[in-house]
């Protein structure tokens, strides 16, 4: 039994030994490139099944394969890879493909949930902030964010939060502007943000505000822009998107308390004229003071909760297709509105799609790229050279100049640092590299910040610069279908390059080439048996029975013209030349069953000049259409002959391009040695 089992794992040992030197055996030599079985196999298999190919398809997919290494081995043998644009192209390409790998995918699928899940609800929030840059100092820091402290614990006590937001927010759209006259321009919103949903606001403070209660007023939040406080208003089902029709009863310009009344009651008639039937549309005209509205007869267009007014939003919230508000008030009057669309928030694939594409351009996409670099400097034993209570080399660039801060500083400044910083994957970044990142990517604001906060901002972002170009420099080896893909990419941007070079754009500019082409293949597009007829057209009936009676008397259509046109044009005649369903009004003219004689006679080659018997009755009858007012003078029948290039260019430029390639491969597999083992690529479906 052991011998058995012995036996039996040799086996194994050995039929993997020969699979894998079949994997690698080369089964094509194409000029100075040798393909072995497998790269073969995993091409083929990109687009087609082994098990169900037949010998026939495989020979075939052969040709054409052989065809597409030589061309690739001409692109680079003409350096194409070299060319500028297509490097940019061919970066463009990278960089999109090598985003996937460049991110924590468990954190991605978490920040997607979240925002399905957001998607699902609308939030109305108030903020009062206290402007802070995020390179700010230690005390600044400390400075804002007691101050905001004891502007939450006024709220709590029981001051108004819109009169504080008002008095002491740093977000001016919270406050009423005046102009130099002390006119009123615009109103403030007292930190009333109106409802919004996911991706509206900035991450951290769309965070803050859903996992708040509503009523609640947060801890100091912070953000890019410094310190908030958020008061939840409210939380309800995502409305979606909506349009709808209003009649809008404007406050006058520096209304009263008598003037806010009057406007109440009109609202309130127009409420009670729609009511007992009066059309929207006509109550708009009637009631509505906004003239923008009253042209657009109340239309607006279509609309997402965080762009209008929060009062006004409020109020569809609940609304059916077609449904009307009661009169409800807002800052700028009263409204009465009627939903006529809405399109509500649907969580699906789609859905799904398009949020993940726009997470990748959100801020919180950073908390994706955190992780990863996290798991990255495990993975590539990141090492900061530092004591536990010093950092020297990062604490050297704390006494750099202020050159800095107004974006005019040099690295050879501190040409002679040269102190490790850290450690990844064995390589050690210095504080050259250091000043080098910091030279090309320097602050330019304000003066009125801190430099060590400054310079451990930008420490930060070049860690994580430097482990993310490290670990893209290393997809390749990492990922294999990324470096197939990548190959698969080169080569495309490179045949593509040639191709447009030796075949699609010389068949466009090559005239010479082009013409003499189609000297070879012009008998293919002939024109088939057309009439030569002269069409005379009359303008009434009188002029028509004329014409008839003097072609009855032998007069040949061109001397009746001359005839009847004496005193004025009455007849007018265009030189025709027509084939069978070439133009739908000639064939109703022209009856081709009464040509049939005349058009084999033709189609055998001879072309016929048709005399006319003008005398003759059943002639006439032939050529004569009373109920159009027109007469046919058949002159000529022309046999089958070669449409001029002009009108089939389009098909012999394709033919002329395929022409070129096969030539071209000719050409390339004269020049070059190809050689294929048959048997060994056929065994793979035998």
């Amino acid at each position: 039994m052991r011998k058995r089992v012995v036996l039996f794992s040799f086996l194994m040992i050995v039929t993997q030994i020969v699979l894998f030197s079949q994997d690698d055996k080369v089964v094509m030599k194409i000029g100075n490139e040798n393909i072995n079985l497998k790269e073969f196999v995993n091409t083929y298999e990109k687009n087609n099944d082994l098990k169900k190919t037949s010998e026939q398809e495989l020979r075939e997919y052969i040709d054409l394969y052989v065809n597409f290494r030589l061309k690739y081995a001409e692109a680079l043998s003409l350096r194409l890879d070299t060319i500028e644009e297509l490097q940019k192209e061919l970066n463009g390409y990278r960089m999109q493909a090598a985003r996937s790998y460049l991110t924590d995918k468990e954190v991605n699928e978490k920040l997607l949930d979240e925002v399905m899940e957001r998607m699902q609800w609308d939030v109305r929030a108030s903020h009062i902030m206290k402007k802070l840059p995020l390179e700010a100092n230690p005390k600044d820091t400390l400075e804002a964010y007691k101050e905001i402290i004891n502007l939450r614990n006024r709220i709590l006590k029981g001051e108004s939060f819109a009169d504080i937001a008002a008095e002491k927010s740093d977000d001016f759209s919270a406050r009423n502007r005046y102009n130099n006259e002390g006119k009123l321009i615009q109103r403030g919103n007292k930190g009333d943000l109106g409802y919004f949903t996911v991706f509206d606001m900035i991450y951290s403070f769309e965070t803050a505000a859903y996992a708040m209660k509503v009523g609640e007023v947060s801890m100091p939040i912070r953000t890019e822009f410094g310190y908030h406080l958020i008061y939840l208003h409210d939380k309800k089902p995502a409305l979606g998107r909506c349009a709808v029709s209003q009649i809008l009863i404007a406050y006058p310009e520096n209304a009263t308390a008598e003037d806010s009344v009057k406007t109440k009651e009109k609202a309130k008639e127009a409420y009670k004229a729609v009511k007992e039937g009066m059309d929207f549309a006509t109550a708009v005209q009637r009631y509505c003071t906004d003239k923008g509205l009253t042209e657009r007869k109340g239309e607006m267009p279509i609309f997402t909760v965080s762009r209008f007014d929060g009062d006004f939003v409020e109020n569809i919230y609940g609304l059916n297709v077609n449904d009307i508000t009661k009169p409800f008030e807002t800052v700028y009057g009263f409204h009465i509105v009627k939903l006529t669309d809405r399109i509500p928030v649907e969580i699906n694939a789609d859905a799904r799609a398009i949020a993940k594409n726009r997470i990748i351009k959100d801020s919180r996409s950073e908390k994706s790229k955190e992780a990863f670099v996290e798991r990255l400097k495990k993975e590539y034993k990141f090492k900061e050279i530092k004591t536990k209570n010093s950092f020297p080399a990062l604490e050297d660039f704390y006494t750099i100049d202020s050159s800095f801060i107004i974006g005019k500083w040099k690295a050879d400044a501190v040409s002679s640092w040269t102190k490790p910083l850290f450690v990844l994957a064995d390589k050690t970044f210095t504080q050259k590299d250091f000043a080098h990142y910091l030279e090309e990517n320097q602050y330019e604001g304000s003066e009125n910040v801190n430099l060590d906060e400054l310079i451990k901002y930008f420490y930060k972002d070049f860690v994580q610069e430097v482990i993310m170009d490290y670990e893209d420099g290393m997809l390749e080896k990492k990922h294999p279908e990324f470096a197939g893909l990548m190959k698969e990419y080169h080569e495309g941007v490179l045949l593509y390059e040639l191709s447009e070079q030796k075949v699609w754009k010389k068949a466009e500019i090559d005239t010479i080439g082009l013409k003499a082409f189609y000297e070879t293949v012009k008998q293919d597009y002939l024109y088939p048996v057309r009439v030569e007829a002269n069409l005379y057209t009359f303008s009434d009936e009188s002029v028509f029975n004329q014409w008839n009676k003097l072609l009855k008397k032998g007069t040949n259509p061109a001397e009746a013209m001359t005839k009847l046109n004496k005193k004025i044009a009455v007849v007018s005649s265009k030189n025709l030349v027509r084939w069978k369903g070439q133009e739908a009004s000639f064939d109703s003219l022209f009856h081709w069953n009464n040509w049939n004689q005349q058009i084999q006679s033709t189609t055998a080659g001879k072309n016929t000049t048709v005399t006319m018997d003008y005398k003759s009755e059943q002639q006439r009858m032939l050529c004569a259409n009373k109920t159009a007012l027109s007469f046919l003078e058949v002159i000529e029948f022309k046999g089958p002959s070669p449409k001029p290039l002009e009108e089939v260019k389009g098909i012999i430029v394709s033919l002329y391009q395929n022409y070129l390639e096969e030539e071209w491969i000719k050409t390339l597999r004269s020049h070059n040695k190809v050689w294929i083992d048959y048997d060994a690529i056929l065994s793979l479906i035998k």
